[in-house]
């Protein structure tokens, strides 16, 4: 019998043992939950001060673009009778700020004028 009464007496020992378990197991997910909410609050308090980047509005590539004067056999680049004109000019004139540049292919005479922040001159020509 006395392996009875012990029997009785650990089995009454588990089951307050699991009574107290369970017990300080709610308390612990109690715990668990408050921390849980506060640790939510101050993330949405951050992210409230955070400033939301928003993407970069991607501009759309310029396209490759040339121009080509073609005359007598002869293709010539655009591009490139303009430096040479503004080059010429800068050669000629270095202490000249360049306000507006505009340049003139004459084709019968195989030249290019330039004219330079609106004014004009004989000396503004570019043999091609």
């Amino acid at each position: 019998m006395a392996t009875r009464k012990s029997t009785r007496a650990v089995s009454a020992q588990a089951k307050k043992a699991v009574k107290e378990a369970i017990s300080e197991t709610a308390a612990v997910k109690e715990e668990v939950k408050e921390a849980v909410k506060e640790a939510v609050e101050e993330v949405k308090a951050v992210a409230k001060k955070a400033p939301v980047k928003k993407p970069a509005a991607r501009k759309a590539a310029e396209p490759s673009a040339a121009v080509h004067f073609q005359y007598n056999g002869r293709d010539i680049a655009a591009k490139e009778v303009l430096a040479a004109a503004m080059e010429d000019f800068k050669k000629n004139h270095p202490d000249e700020e360049i306000k507006e540049f505009e340049l003139y292919i004459v084709a019968e005479e195989n030249a290019a004028y330039y004219v330079v922040n609106g004014i004009p001159s004989d000396d503004y020509k570019i043999v091609l």
